[in-house]
């Protein structure tokens, strides 16, 4: 089991900023997926850098290497989150994991599998940025009244988010309807300039990752918020 680290990193000030309240902070991430999220993230840095919101943060990504690559059930991302932590000072930084409450939808019971492994990782300082039931509901929410007009009418079909064929699911394929592109391939820069609406079309989904095991949510606008220095969303 091994890891390789990814650093990206962007000082917003080029000299230490007098009065900071926020010190510098580093946050590793290691996702479930290998395409959507990583690519998702490297855009919204991007993004955030362009606007000058960003803090002076470093991400780091933590990459399972190549004997590891399908090893993503969120159990196996925890342990290797535990093993890197074991590497670093406890105090060096922020871990996150980055996964879907879907992994679990296979299980004998999909919701009792999701929610005993949240309780089996309460008391560790690995904090979780969970998507119901995948992260494309997220990119969803990129588009103006989303809510309203795609995810309300269509809350039992995205919760099942069943598999139409082997290319989609239920909601990757809406988001192809919607936005003309397969999330699982390809995700344009574009759509980080709807993040405006995407903050605020999070405020209708639920951001408890224990009322996901029910419900649609995310917490990744949380995140933003927090690595972001300006508090407009």
């Amino acid at each position: 089991m091994a890891i390789r680290e990814r650093v990206s990193l962007y000082n917003r000030y080029r000299v230490p900023k007098v009065g900071t309240v926020r010190p510098f902070r580093t946050y590793y991430l290691i996702m479930e997926g290998t395409n959507t999220e990583p690519t998702y993230f490297r855009l919204l840095e991007r993004e955030l850098l362009k606007r000058r919101i960003r803090n002076n943060i470093a991400i780091v990504y933590l990459e399972r290497t190549k004997n590891d690559r399908g090893s993503n059930t969120p159990k196996q991302l925890f342990n290797f989150l535990e093993e890197f932590k074991k590497e670093k000072d406890k105090d060096a930084g922020v871990y996150l994991m980055v996964f879907d409450r879907d992994s679990y939808k296979n299980h004998f019971n999909p919701k009792k599998s999701y929610l005993d492994f949240l309780n089996s990782i309460k008391g560790s300082n690995v904090r979780i940025l969970v998507t119901s039931p995948c992260f494309e509901i997220w990119l969803l929410l990129h588009k103006n009244n989303s809510y309203q007009e795609l995810i309300a009418p269509n809350r039992k079909s995205l919760f099942r988010n069943v598999r139409l064929s082997p290319a989609y699911t239920f909601i990757s394929k809406m988001v192809r309807d919607v936005f003309g592109f397969n999330p699982k391939s390809y995700i344009p820069e574009e759509l980080l300039m709807n993040l405006e609406i995407a903050m605020e079309e999070s405020r209708h989904l639920t951001s408890d990752p224990y009322e996901m095991a029910h419900e649609l949510g995310e917490n990744i606008s949380d995140f933003i918020r927090e690595i972001s220095s300006e508090f407009r969303y």
